[in-house]
């Protein structure tokens, strides 16, 4: 499990995160079946602001599923992530029932002071 900070992300833009699943030896562990979760909350809140699962169109496992890869895409709306420090989870169920918490980090999220067009 990861635990610490993820790199500062702004609120005006896409929130990239890629992930590569591995077991202890570094060996990429199959994604087949499998389902990723990510939620991002403020500290010390019960529920996530908000939360992303894979096949949701954001959140995606990688092709093959076998490269143990997920690829988060989001875009963050400054209304719901003004600046401030939030706190991510990743949990994944195998498809063999198996769940894992893959992260427990903060993620800085500053005001990106220009909205593209």
């Amino acid at each position: 499990m990861y635990t610490g900070a993820l790199p500062a992300v702004s609120n005006r833009e896409t929130w990239s995160l890629s992930v590569t699943v591995t077991d202890d030896t570094g060996a990429a562990i199959d994604l087949t079946g499998a389902v990723v979760t990510i939620g991002v909350r403020e500290p010390e809140a019960l529920q996530p602001r908000v939360t992303y699962t894979s096949g949701d169109g954001k959140l995606a496992i990688a092709t093959p599923a076998t490269s143990g890869v997920f690829m988060l895409n989001a875009d963050l709306d400054p209304s719901l992530f003004p600046p401030g420090q939030y706190e991510v989870g990743v949990v994944i169920k195998l498809a063999s029932g198996v769940k894992s918490t893959l992260i427990v980090a903060t993620l800085p999220i500053v005001d990106g002071v220009v909205t593209s067009s």
